[in-house]
């Protein structure tokens, strides 16, 4: 099952004025126009005043939203962390990769967390395949059986609620969390924490990580800058390393603008009390 809209990507844009048919993240170029060179003094002194306004705005609100700076990525190694990660599939390794997911640690050991946008609807046959790499199944492919999502992402696609738990079916008489374990979900942390970001590029047969600060972007959504998170990585858990290789997820790549319309921001919905609301209906629902 591909997700309705895209994952996580790109759009770029060269426009001087804001577009209503274009949306998201664009680079749109400011344009001032200057008085020629026959202008009054007076004219030319205002325009080069406000040319020098709107650039100091410009970088302050740059400087605000980087307070750290771009987050470099790379190829994320195979280990029992990153085995709790892995891509969804439509049918299996042979139809490519679509979004991203992860495990939570759960009493009956078999949800995985993404964004709401790569599960939303029927899970039909949606497979998801811990730790893949270069084609392989390291822990098997895990079917989805069913998928938990708000009522007001199902109704308005609100990027508020972009977040949805999957239960997954049983593989060779185990649970998926038996297998690889799983991340501790949390809800009502601070959204200024030192976050883990591993997931799937579309084009890629390994997952990529980064290490950097997440910050608050709006009272329901947070942002993380880290490098080349583009199609495929909505649903990648944010996850506070922990001791002993466990981990505690606060967010996964999607919310505005389905996670981020450039390759080097990511967002995620804010989690809260509806966040642990979902949780606790996929922990109860009966296979």
């Amino acid at each position: 099952m591909a997700p309705t809209s895209p994952g996580k990507f790109k759009v770029f844009s060269q426009i001087s004025q804001p577009d209503p048919m274009v949306c998201g993240k664009s680079h749109r170029v400011r344009v001032i126009q200057l008085p020629t060179p026959w202008a009054t003094p007076a004219r030319w002194i205002l325009a080069v005043l406000a040319w020098l306004v709107v650039m100091s705005v410009g970088s302050a609100t740059a400087v605000a939203l980087d307070p750290v700076g771009l987050g470099r990525s790379w190829t994320a190694s195979a280990t029992p962390v990153t085995a709790r990660i892995g891509a969804l599939f439509t049918g299996g390794v042979s139809n490519g990769h679509f979004c991203t997911a992860s495990v939570v640690d759960s009493p009956g050991g078999d949800v995985i967390i993404s964004a709401a946008h790569c599960l939303t609807g029927s899970p039909a046959n949606t497979v998801f395949i811990p730790g893949y790499r270069d084609g392989h199944e390291p822990y098997g492919a895990w079917p989805v059986l069913h998928t938990v999502e708000d009522p007001n992402w199902t109704a308005n696609t609100d990027p508020d609620y972009d977040v949805a738990f999957a239960v997954l079916g049983s593989l060779h008489g185990k649970e998926i969390q038996q297998v690889v374990g799983g991340n501790t979900l949390a809800v009502n942390k601070s959204p200024s924490q030192l976050i883990t970001l591993t997931g799937y590029p579309e084009s890629s047969n390994a997952p990529i990580t980064c290490s950097n600060y997440s910050a608050s972007f709006s009272p329901t959504q947070m942002r993380i800058t880290c490098a080349n998170y583009t199609d495929g990585t909505s649903g990648s858990p944010w996850v506070i390393p922990g001791k002993r290789g466990s981990g505690t997820v606060i967010g996964v790549i999607g919310g505005f603008e389905q996670g981020g319309y450039t390759p080097d921001v990511s967002y995620s919905v804010y989690f809260g009390g509806g966040v642990q609301g979902l949780y606790q209906q996929a922990v109860t629902m009966v296979r």
